[in-house]
């Protein structure tokens, strides 16, 4: 079950910016091919972020999510769908900020659609779309966004120079001394005044949209051998088992595609075989054999050889989110895992279906507290408890992390007390421990403000006790009657 309110509630604040101006068609292009995947809400919510951005200079603008609901008239949980469907299309990234005071700041980045060409040309997204508006209206968009005689051209005249002016052909009178700015001059002072209190907006004209997803059916289609049936291997559990194997070994559609090849994956209906698959995989990555995207893998200067993030900040955040569990071990052992820490990571995502976020907690909880090593004892133990409590989010992970800490910090410091003090947690009789009934609170306290209270003077009147009191003495003695065996 996912605890929302653990990931976003309606206080929380976000600003939204462009990755670049959005015009009009573009708009047209989210409308009329993205809208039947991700729904009237999804659609919704992209536009209001849109619309609030500042028109003519792009600067970004806050709000809390309380304002988005109040806007699109969405519960909290259908807010937070609709955004992730936008993100899973590739037209809305989301980062989470924090400051030194430890407040939190949503940052919403709005993307452009894909032009008509590039969704069309895309296999899954154009299939997805079909499936939603079937031939009839498909053929309609086809035809909306077709380019019959740009085609012809193209056919007709192959041949072609790019014959372009460059910058400098056209400019060539420009001087080099009309572009230096002497170092303390009042036109330097200005332009760093300028940059400081009137920053621009932080768009970019050369940013191109991409699909979102890393999966490509017809590669997986072209490689599947004559002794296998398409409609027994393509299928949506077989899917979305690829993007796990994409997503842990970072490999790409085609080097998976590669592997699919192999008549040996699949069993004697045709179906595939996912175990044998898993097998092969992990075996080629411990031999080295394994084609691995490995720019997607970086991650910076986030992680280092035995450099860990603090639970619970936002690097540790940023990290789970992130990272491939594959990935994340590599970058702190500082380079290619051995075959157990690799069986352990996998087993984690693919055995027990853990989300990969809280896979890579539990991998980073443990190297840290196990002294950068992944006991399979230990692992399991955390596993299980972590599954019995459906921990399904980084940030429930850390919950249970900290809590965890909190309570082995308690146990270590009434321990340490304890040893220092030379007392044991019961008294002692005959060389055993003996239980003791707990003392009702109203003497406890009496008995701990009498020894607080310093010795009366001679001549101040004698003070009343607890054996003053006559009910309070004779409870006080039965209790000890019975820590003695006697009877009350």
């Amino acid at each position: 079950m996912r605890l929302l309110w653990n990931e976003i509630t309606p206080k929380d604040r976000y600003v939204v910016r462009l990755i670049r101006p959005i015009s009009f068609s573009e708009f047209g292009f989210v409308t009329h091919l993205y809208l039947p995947i991700i729904g009237v809400e999804s659609h919704t919510l992209y536009q209001l972020l849109l619309h609030e951005v500042e028109e003519k200079s792009g600067a970004c603008a806050e709000n809390t999510h309380r304002g988005l609901m109040l806007m699109t008239a969405l519960p909290l949980d259908r807010l937070l769908t609709a955004r992730e469907r936008l993100e899973a299309m590739g037209l809305l990234d989301v980062y989470r900020r924090e400051n030194k005071q430890g407040d939190s700041l949503y940052e919403y980045v709005v993307k452009p659609p894909l032009t008509p060409a590039e969704f069309f040309n895309d296999y899954v997204l154009s299939l997805m779309l079909l499936n939603r508006i079937e031939n009839f209206r498909f053929e309609q968009l086809r035809e909306r966004y077709a380019d019959v005689q740009w085609s012809q051209v193209e056919r007709e005249y192959a041949d072609a120079e790019n014959v372009t002016k460059d910058f400098h052909e056209v400019f060539d009178s420009l001087k080099a001394s009309e572009l230096e700015v002497p170092v303390g001059s009042e036109r330097e002072q200005f332009l760093t005044q300028m940059e400081e209190e009137r920053p621009p907006a932080p768009m970019l004209a050369s940013y191109q949209a991409k699909p979102s997803h890393q999966i490509s059916l017809a590669s997986f289609r072209i490689n599947l051998p004559t002794n296998t049936r398409s409609e027994k291997v393509l299928t949506g559990e077989n899917i979305e088992f690829f993007y796990k194997l994409i997503h842990f070994y970072q490999i790409d559609s085609w080097s998976l595609g590669r592997e699919l090849s192999d008549w040996t994956m699949y069993k004697s209906d045709g179906s595939l075989d996912r175990e044998v698959l898993r097998k092969r995989l992990i075996q080629k990555y411990v031999e080295g054999l394994l084609n691995r995207e490995v720019a997607a893998a970086s991650a910076g200067e986030e992680l280092a050889p035995g450099k860990l993030p603090e639970v619970g900040s936002e690097m540790f955040r940023r990290v789970c989110r992130g990272m491939s569990p594959l990935v994340l071990l590599e970058q702190v052992v500082g380079g290619k895992l051995s075959k157990p820490f690799v069986d352990r990571a996998e087993s984690l995502i693919f055995t027990d279906a853990m989300a990969a976020e809280v896979v890579n907690a539990l991998l980073l909880h443990t190297l840290h507290t196990q002294q950068m090593e992944l006991p399979k004892s230990y692992l399991e133990t955390i596993r299980d408890t972590w599954k019995a409590k459906q921990i399904t989010t980084v940030e429930e992970a850390i919950k249970q992390i900290l809590e965890r800490a909190e309570a082995r910090n308690q146990i270590v410091e009434k321990a340490s007390k304890t040893k220092k003090t030379g007392e044991s947690a019961y008294p002692r009789k005959n060389g055993r421990n003996v239980m003791q009934d707990k003392l009702p609170e109203s003497v406890q306290r009496q008995l701990e403000r009498e020894k607080e209270k310093p010795a009366a003077d001679p001549g101040e009147a004698k003070k009343q006790t607890v054996m003053d009191d006559p009910e309070l003495k004779a409870l006080l003695e039965s209790m000890r009657n019975r820590q003695k065996g006697g009877k009350s």
